[in-house]
């Protein structure tokens, strides 16, 4: 079963497919805003060794999540 995610909940909730598609990224609170104004709210953001990253909502419009990653 594995232990609470995104994913799993994913999984659980549509079945196998597309969760989410990645895209590096510079300027990434300018993408962020842009993307908001656009109906693709944040979902999660955060740090990880060497950058950043973010999860938005473009399930309405996209019909799939992007992640924005922005590396040092």
């Amino acid at each position: 079963m594995g232990d609470p995610s995104t994913w799993r909940e994913f999984l659980d909730k549509h079945g196998e497919g597309v969760h989410h598609i990645a895209f590096e990224v510079k300027g990434m609170d300018e993408k962020l805003k842009l993307l908001a104004e656009h109906g693709i709210p944040l979902l999660q953001k955060g740090d990880y060794e060497g950058g950043h990253y973010a999860y938005v909502d473009g399930t309405a419009r996209l019909a799939v999540i992007l992640e924005l990653l922005e590396n040092f």
